[in-house]
């Protein structure tokens, strides 16, 4: 039976488990002593000083799909830019993924989420509000427009002639950190995760649609065989460059206004109320339950709390942020 949440106050990583790390992993010993995926990804997230990296990632239109890359994220944004198009950011603790992309230029408010994650900012390009802010926070960022194109970014024709052809890889960008003196190691872990899959106490959600724009609707559906939540776009499965399904073990929904940016340049770029508080829903194992969401600063970490108060701790697996315009609501069956 449907829901229609038609949300007008405020509200707040995709892959599975299996897309980062082996189905199982045996070690020398007896059969007892088999480390679940679950277990696998809480011990290299939860435990790993790796720094994390953020990649820009193009979903401008359709034309930036199949992307590469995100099915080997931890923890993927998605926001609202220019032209009521989406675009994301993908977090990575594996520095050995060969391609990642297509790369494409930094937003403002991407760069609060960079920054309360500790992680190394990469992009290409940016709009003129996005490179002020780089300049007056400190950021070390890695900019594939000023002369990396052709060693640490390539370009690859494959599946468009159009601008979408802008591609690196973590092995690479490790690679040039270390050449730029960055700083590779972190202790920063904006989530806490459960040590094994928990159930949450919550509302059914099989699926549920998020209508970013009328050319871009994006649903998520649930997978009781896997237990992860598999993404659509416009009623098409969203496939990477591997012909893999992308989907996600957690899904956080936040609720936030954004509106033109008045920057003189008359091109649509969005301003988002990201700092404040708000309300949104938490999706995990084929249900759902309302949070809160609230940022003090653009340095503060976003605290996700459920009704009680108490604070979120999601499932081990990769979790998608779903950041969407108050004005919009979610349907969810």
């Amino acid at each position: 039976m449907k829901k229609l949440f038609a949300i007008l106050f405020m509200a707040t990583i995709l892959c599975s488990c299996s897309q980062t790390v082996p189905t199982t992993v045996t070690r020398s010993g007896p059969p007892e002593d088999i480390i679940t995926p679950e277990a696998t990804f809480y011990a290299e997230i939860t435990s790993s000083k790796t720094r994390p990296i953020a990649v820009m990632i193009d979903n401008d239109e359709e034309s930036a799909r199949p992307q590469a890359g995100l099915e080997n994220a931890y923890l993927v944004y998605e926001i609202t830019v220019e032209g009521a198009a989406t675009r994301l950011m993908a977090l990575f603790k594996n520095y050995d993924i060969a391609k990642v992309g297509p790369v494409r230029s930094a937003r403002h408010y991407f760069l609060d989420y960079a920054l309360e994650n500790d992680a190394i900012y990469v992009h290409a390009g940016q709009s003129p509000q996005a490179g002020r802010d780089i300049a007056a926070l400190g950021m070390i960022d890695i900019n594939g427009l000023n002369g990396l194109d052709g060693q640490y970014f390539h370009r690859d024709y494959t599946h468009t002639s159009s601008w979408h052809t802008l591609y690196t890889g973590t092995d690479k960008l490790a690679e040039l950190a270390e050449v730029k003196g960055i700083r590779k190691e972190s202790d920063e872990l904006i989530y806490k995760y459960n040590e094994q899959d928990t159930e949450i106490d919550g509302q059914p959600a099989t699926e549920f649609t998020l209508p970013y724009a009328p050319f871009y609707r994006l649903t998520y559906e649930y997978n009781a065989d896997s237990k992860l939540y598999e993404r659509y776009i416009n009623g098409a499965p969203h496939a990477s460059q591997s012909g893999q399904t992308l989907s996600a073990k957690n899904v956080i929904v936040l609720y936030m206004d954004n509106y033109n940016l008045n920057d003189g340049t008359n091109t649509g770029r969005q301003e988002l109320d990201n700092i404040g508080s708000g309300k949104g829903f938490y999706m995990t194992n084929g249900k759902y339950k309302e949070i809160t969401w609230s940022k003090s600063s653009r340095l503060a970490k976003t605290v996700i709390k459920d009704e009680s108060g108490t604070e979120i701790i999601l499932n081990p697996g990769i979790t998608y942020v779903q950041i969407i315009p108050a004005s919009k609501g979610v349907t969810i069956e």
